[in-house]
């Protein structure tokens, strides 16, 4: 798993809340949309957690460039953006899923269990 988040609480949090719940899971962390998508050219990963303001880029943007690098990558937008726009924008980008920053607790762990069982996630 991936999680891109610029601010590092955030992420830190993000990955003590998946930790729990899959301890064996591999977490990387991006804090900006290259080194994102380096770390995904690199390391693959099955799920990332994109955040979509990000101090180098849009996070829906790089979520496009994601699905076309790795087509079976689940990409879950975390956003703190609740406009409808956003959803569709990341939905026509190839995300399987966009939770608000408030929903997190509540939506975060069933997304990624569809995302890992492949199959399809609410927006």
């Amino acid at each position: 798993m991936l999680i891109v988040e610029d601010r590092e609480s955030l992420r830190q949090l993000l990955r003590e809340f998946l930790q729990s719940a899959y301890p064996d899971a591999s977490i990387l962390e991006a804090s900006d949309g290259a080194q994102a998508l380096e770390l995904c050219r690199n390391r693959g990963p099955r799920i990332v957690l994109m955040d979509i303001g990000l101090p180098d880029a849009n996070g829906i943007e790089v979520t496009g460039l994601i699905k076309k690098m790795l087509p079976k990558t689940a990409v879950i937008v975390v956003s703190q953006h609740d406009a409808g726009a956003f959803v569709e924008r990341a939905q026509a980008a190839g995300a399987c899923a966009y939770i608000t920053k408030g929903e997190v607790h509540r939506q975060l762990l069933p997304a990624v269990r569809r995302a890992l069982d492949g199959a399809p996630a609410d927006h």
